[in-house]
């Protein structure tokens, strides 16, 4: 499940950073089980994208501030 559709023309990611993004965006969807839901796509690849472009370049990172975000505002 790639991210490259989420990304702006001109984004600042070399292609590693995006394979990193893509694996992120891969993992916090299955771990969500948002596979099919469009809008929860939209916003795990905008927390990512923000994410990176704010800290660290890790999927593993990433992927669990995503679902842990996401785990969070289920329960409010």
């Amino acid at each position: 499940m790639p991210i490259h559709g989420y990304l702006t023309p001109g984004a600042a990611f070399d292609p590693d950073e995006i394979e990193v993004l893509s694996e992120a965006f891969k993992e916090a969807c299955r771990a969500l089980r948002i596979d099919g839901d469009v809008r929860g796509r939209d916003i795990v690849a905008e927390r990512i994208i923000a994410l990176c472009r704010a800290g660290p370049i890790d999927a593993k990172v990433l992927s669990e501030r995503v679902i842990r975000e996401f785990s969070t505002s289920d329960r409010g």
